[in-house]
């Protein structure tokens, strides 16, 4: 996270707090909220605010939607050499999406920022990686497998929610956005990460 943020910050010109704020947009949910860059800065709503929005329309960086009841902007950052500079040239969070996928990302957006002593994961890459230097089997890991006539694919973390690890090494956050009444997707993402949860302390 580091070394992304300090990307942004010398290719784009930005501040450290306005570069970790578009890494942290950019992995976690592509979409964002004036608001939600206060939280982050810790920053009153204001003209520093202003200004980095503004910053961010005229160099085509974000493309602004009004929200449905017409009060506030939702901002979706796509410029593709952004998440090129941070390794994610490819990333679904680029694309257009509709308001309620929006409000969806904005949430676990909210999430994410609102706790940042935790290191958050956030791509399959990212996930595969801690957790096997951690010495969980890979074959623990939640995956789905894709199979094609003599192709197979698989695909690890595909809930892509992301997963918080605390300082200390030993403490998990696994997010999970609820979004139906009935308990049966999130008795599959139980199910999914059942070995890996046995696996950690």
């Amino acid at each position: 996270h580091v070394e992304r943020v300090a990307e942004i910050k010398g290719r784009f010109g930005f501040t450290e707090r306005q570069a970790g704020f578009l890494v942290t947009v950019m992995l976690h949910a592509g979409v964002c909220l004036a608001r939600q860059y206060c939280a982050f800065a810790r920053i009153k709503y204001g003209e520093p605010m202003r200004t980095f929005f503004q910053t961010l329309e005229a160099r085509r960086f974000v493309t602004p939607q009004t929200c449905a009841h017409g009060r506030a902007r939702l901002f979706h950052l796509h410029y593709k050499p952004l998440y090129t500079a941070i390794g994610e040239p490819d990333n679904r969070f680029r694309r257009p999406m509709t308001l309620a996928r929006a409000i969806e990302r904005l949430m676990v957006l909210d999430a994410v920022l609102a706790d940042p002593s935790l290191t958050w994961l956030a791509t399959e890459r990212e996930k595969v990686a801690y957790f096997t230097g951690e010495g969980v089997p890979r074959h623990h890991l939640p995956a789905l497998t894709f199979r094609w006539t003599d192709e197979e694919t698989v695909r690890y973390f595909p809930d892509k929610q992301p997963i918080g690890v605390g300082r200390d090494g030993l403490t998990y956050v696994f997010l999970y956005l609820v979004t139906g009444r009935t308990p049966m997707d999130f008795r599959l993402f139980l199910e999914r990460h059942a070995e890996l949860l046995r696996s950690l302390s």
